[in-house]
């Protein structure tokens, strides 16, 4: 049975080196088939051989001096365009016969998620077979408790939008400078308290209001840390993505 993984996350957090490094790892330690999909049509070099490469039909640099638009308004275009073809596309990655199906999503991942064309890829892959989300946080991006919560909004709206099981994992672990962080991600509580010790005006009350939503929609799972520079966690990343498709998976 074939098993999708999409990876997610804001632009930077490493969404491409980590397809790339857990693509290897499985085939070397699991020896399962590993088919590669890139879906990013603004990148120039990929650290891994895909077998469906979306810019072998158009690129954002094609389509802002075809059509005369911006990087942000070619990459729109982009994501039209996928949507519009995402059932050509499938048919033509079926034809690969990867056990494990690792999937590249653009680096702009809000024109991704909050357009119509991330929510509809993700359900035309879902119907295909078991699909999962790995939501990718930056610790560059988490570097203090109200800036995680942020981070977490926007890991609840992928999730609601895409409509796919998602799996939060803490990239570039080997940068992690602040060692409250992992405690943070798992441990509501604390990070409440976090946020309320940081001080940060107005914003405090909101994000403690934000947090305790996050709890009680959330489901418990316990962090996984990776690396895709050192090659930490892939084990554990291994075994929470086989859990969260299993319908008696234990993430706690």
């Amino acid at each position: 049975m074939v098993m999708q993984v999409m990876f997610l996350g804001p632009a930077g957090s490493g969404k491409t080196s980590l397809t790339a490094k857990f693509g290897e790892w499985i085939l070397r330690n699991e020896g399962l088939t590993v088919t590669y999909v890139n879906l990013d049509p603004g990148c120039l070099n990929l650290p891994y051989k895909p077998d469906f490469d979306v810019r072998r039909y158009f690129t954002v640099r094609d389509l802002m001096e075809r059509e005369n638009l911006g990087p942000n308004g070619a990459m729109v275009k982009a994501s039209e365009l996928m949507q519009k073809n995402i059932k050509l596309f499938l048919n033509e990655i079926e034809l690969f016969n990867g056990e494990f199906r690792l999937i590249d999503t653009p680096g702009q991942s809000e024109i991704f998620v909050f357009r119509p064309a991330g929510p509809y890829i993700a359900k035309v892959f879902s119907s295909k077979a078991p699909t999962i989300g790995v939501f990718l946080v930056d610790p560059l991006l988490a570097e203090t408790p109200t800036s995680l919560a942020s981070v977490f909004s926007l890991v609840m709206a992928s999730q609601l939008r895409l409509g796919i099981p998602l799996i939060t994992v803490l990239n570039k672990s080997d940068e992690v400078k602040d060692q409250r962080l992992e405690r943070m991600i798992v441990d509501y509580n604390f990070l409440r308290e976090e946020i309320a010790r940081e001080g940060a005006g107005a914003i405090t009350d909101l994000a403690i209001s934000f947090v305790e939503v996050l709890e009680k929609l959330s489901v418990a799972q316990r962090l996984v840390k990776v690396s895709a520079k050192t090659g930490e966690g892939m084990n554990e990343l291994f075994g929470i993505i086989h859990e969260s498709l299993c319908e008696c998976g234990d993430l706690t």
